[in-house]
């Protein structure tokens, strides 16, 4: 589990290079993702390269 807005994994086991790409969407969508658990509204997000 990560942890917003931070990206901090807190819980789990990954990859260095996994958490390193969840740690970019964070950075990239972290005011979305946070909208989206608070309102329970979900919407698609477009991949990052």
């Amino acid at each position: 589990m990560f942890s917003l807005p931070d990206g901090m994994m807190f819980e789990g086991d990954l990859e260095n290079k996994e958490q390193k790409a969840v740690k970019r969407f964070i950075d990239t969508y972290g005011t979305e993702l946070l909208s989206m658990w608070e309102t329970q509204q979900f919407e698609y997000l477009n991949p990052i390269e």
